[in-house]
């Protein structure tokens, strides 16, 4: 498995995790509150920032759907996705703040025009949405600009991200071959647990051997999911962020604050150290430390003397018995002694050495 880069950071197996924020609707046509989720997605220690280049007549036919917003009623489906529109005027600036926030930028494109824009723009790699997973011809045209591509994959069978894996490859140059990585993602909001079916991330790394994430739609309360995708060795994160999740976009309510990203994080880097040890069973040796492991081996049981034993007497199982530390014998050892002759009086509740047994 090779891993990607993005923006000079390397993305895969023995890297740090690499944790996007996205903000999907949630600049609500606002280019303060873009810029401001920018700075919030730095604040909770992501290390990207991740929007969405769309508009509702190129993302969706004008569909009459029962949909309300905000309590009135859409009209159509290209009218829903209007209400989440990015004007792609504001790229230059969201990127410079991005730049300036030392956060990456990304953007998931929806048609021909934003990738144009994004790829002007300068972004280090492409994301591409669950439901776009299937669209060749819009992933043809971004494998041709030669950037690393993150594929979401829910409602996805294994053989549907196989074909766009494979279409990613064939369109792009060998070095877009080799910079491909896909999330395991379920695209409800939120899922039920039993939805999550997280192994899947354990069957896309054997089967298409690439880096392979996790993009969570959980109840922004909840990490579980989130850590266990990592243990499941999903290298890469993302989550919706918000600055109010009664902000009233079709995506705040579902997404997390800046706290709620901010400890997610902070777990992730927490589980990511706890999972980098070599997996060998053996005691942490810290010399640097006041204690470690090893000196704590030292406070394991011994063999002591139940009561007075004189010199000369044999010792018998009921004579001896284990306390904290280890002054003397190993308990494995008991047998060892028992019917042989003490070679010294030995106190009670003394420990009992190879000193004190006779040979």
């Amino acid at each position: 498995m090779k891993n990607i880069t993005i923006g000079g950071r390397e993305v895969g197996e023995g890297q740090p995790v690499f944790i996007i924020a996205e903000v999907s609707a949630n600049h609500r046509g606002k280019i303060e509150t873009a810029l401001s989720a920018i700075d919030a997605a730095a604040e909770a220690g992501a290390d990207a920032v991740k929007f969405q280049h769309l508009t509702g007549t190129t993302i969706a036919a004008d569909i009459p759907i029962d949909t309300l917003w905000n309590g009135k009623p859409v009209g159509t489906l290209s009218a829903f996705y209007a209400k989440s529109e990015l004007p792609y005027e504001w790229t230059p600036q969201l990127v410079a703040r991005a730049k300036e926030r030392n956060i990456i930028f990304l953007s998931t494109p929806f048609d021909h025009e934003a990738v144009e824009v994004l790829d002007e723009a300068g972004v280090p790699a492409f994301k591409v949405a669950s439901y776009e997973l299937t669209d060749d011809i819009l992933l043809r045209y971004i494998a041709k600009k030669g950037k690393p591509i993150i594929i979401s994959t829910g409602m996805a069978y294994l053989d549907e991200v196989k074909h766009a894996v494979e279409v990613i490859r064939q369109a792009g140059n060998e070095q877009i071959a080799e910079q491909i990585a896909v999330l395991h993602c379920v695209s409800l909001y939120p899922p039920q647990p039993e939805d999550l079916n997280l192994k899947a991330i354990e069957t896309m790394r054997r089967e298409l051997a690439i880096p392979i994430g996790y993009s969570d739609h959980s109840a922004p309360s909840s990490n579980a999911a989130t850590l266990g995708a990592v243990a499941l060795g999903a290298c890469i994160i993302e989550r919706h962020i918000t600055d109010s999740q009664e902000g009233g976009s079709n995506d705040d309510k579902n997404s997390m604050t800046v706290a709620q990203f901010k400890a997610m994080v902070a777990e992730v880097r927490f589980l990511s150290s706890a999972l980098s040890g070599s997996g060998v069973k053996a005691p942490v040796v810290a010399p640097d430390r006041a204690t470690d492991e090893m000196s704590e081996r030292g406070t394991r049981r011994s063999l002591y003397a139940a009561c007075e034993i004189k010199a000369g007497e044999t010792l018998t199982e009921d004579m001896v018995l284990t306390l904290r530390p280890m002054r003397g014998i190993e308990p494995k050892d008991l047998q060892t002694i028992v019917g042989k002759k003490a070679s010294r009086a030995i106190p009670a509740r003394s420990p009992i050495t190879k000193e004190d047994i006779a040979v």
